[in-house]
């Protein structure tokens, strides 16, 4: 089996049949599909079981959050690459997943665009052809356009479920920064991004950012001799950490004038950027 879809639900009827028609109609089929729910009372249950032929498995149960419900997710799927593709988001169109395995591809994360509501890309500046540690500290990979790995989770580990939004970040950083994960740009939109949800609430993703970056990359810098002391002090003084994320949005904003984005199939029209 080559794909493991996994999709996630909780009382968001209504997304998940969105959800239902957008897999269904992949001209792609090598996929087994996993519905994970958190025992909703909104008729989502009814609707699985009334297409239960379509799911390898599912289940419809109370769980712990967003995260414990991917886990288990992963715990089921036996695809060499895995896809979450939750209740409400979609595939771009009939053919996306046709795009990704129709070409021999071995990398541990492929990955594409997804646009937001609004029409825009979803994390931008991460779609481009070379990836490097400093990407992810301010951005990361939508994973609704994101196939991963099996065994990346084996190796990184699952989702952190003490984290409420930024577990799926955190995975990314860690596997790209800590373990080497390689990686592969499919230059095409791939996926719809519903929006709201909790992944929405900016306070709590402000809480959960910071305390992953302290995690992935407090470690991977000082760990780098050349780059020790000067890390060391970022972290000792708020005033200095200000002026060392002024100079690497400039670095950033500098290294995107010099480096052109790969045209990207199915996205034409050019927006500012919306990060969700």
């Amino acid at each position: 089996m080559e794909l493991s879809i996994i999709t996630i639900n909780y009382n968001n009827l209504d997304g998940l049949r969105k959800t239902y028609d957008s897999v269904m109609s992949q001209t792609f089929r090598d996929f087994e599909w996993i519905v994970i729910d958190g025992g909703s009372t909104d008729g989502s249950r009814e609707f699985i079981e009334g297409h239960k032929e379509d799911f390898t498995f599912w289940c419809s149960e109370p769980d712990n959050g967003v995260y414990h419900a991917m886990n288990k997710g992963i715990r089921k799927a036996t695809g060499e690459y895995l896809n979450f593709m939750n209740s409400g988001d979609t595939y771009f169109d009939s053919g996306s997943l046709a795009i990704v395995f129709s070409t021999e591809r071995t990398s541990d994360i492929l990955y594409g665009a997804m646009l937001l509501p609004d029409g825009t890309l979803d994390h931008e500046p991460m779609m481009k052809t070379e990836l490097h540690w400093f990407d992810f500290y301010d951005n990361t990979l939508p994973h609704q356009a994101s196939f991963i790995k099996r065994m990346l989770f084996d190796k990184v580990g699952f989702y952190d479920e003490t984290y409420r939004i930024s577990a799926d970040w955190l995975f990314f950083a860690k596997a790209f920064v800590g373990y080497g994960a390689s990686v592969e740009f499919v230059p095409s939109v791939l996926a719809r991004f519903e929006g709201g949800g909790c992944s929405s609430d900016s306070k709590i993703a402000e809480v959960e950012n910071a305390r992953f970056k302290q995690e992935v990359f407090g470690n991977y810098l000082l760990a780098n001799h050349d780059r020790t002391m000067y890390f060391d002090v970022i972290h000792q003084y708020r005033i200095l950490a200000v002026l060392h994320t002024l100079l690497f949005r400039i670095a950033t904003f500098v290294y995107g004038l010099t480096h052109k984005t790969p045209a990207i199939e199915g996205y034409s029209v050019t927006k500012k950027k919306v990060n969700c």
